[in-house]
């Protein structure tokens, strides 16, 4: 099992790609990972109704690619900008994820 603690996240939206386009090849917006300094791997979101790829571990580079809806774009950028500390991690092509850490009951975010 592959996974790295994530403390750092880019954001890029495309202005050019059609949210209608339900390419398996066309992602419309894109979250990259960090530890630290490290480029651990990406979140790539597709619209809604694209059949999504399995995740991907490269192993050579120790990165991790993952493929999520459009949908859950925003539940995604939640979970960045307030839980800590997040978690990248690969099992395998079906069983791979950005997860929290364990927190304690009624913290209130």
């Amino acid at each position: 099992m592959a996974q790295f603690k994530i403390d750092g996240y880019a954001v890029r939206l495309w202005s050019s790609r059609a949210t209608t386009d339900l390419s398996p090849g066309t992602a419309v917006a894109g979250i990259y990972l960090y530890e630290g300094n490290t480029y651990r791997g990406y979140v790539y979101f597709f619209p809604d109704g694209t059949p999504l790829a399995p995740a991907v571990f490269h192993s050579a580079s120790g990165r991790i690619f993952l493929h999520f809806n459009l949908s859950q774009f925003h539940a995604t950028l939640e979970i960045l900008r307030t839980e800590k500390p997040i978690y990248l991690y690969y099992l395998s092509p079906t069983n791979a994820a950005l997860r929290s850490g364990k927190e304690p009951v009624g913290e209130e975010e």
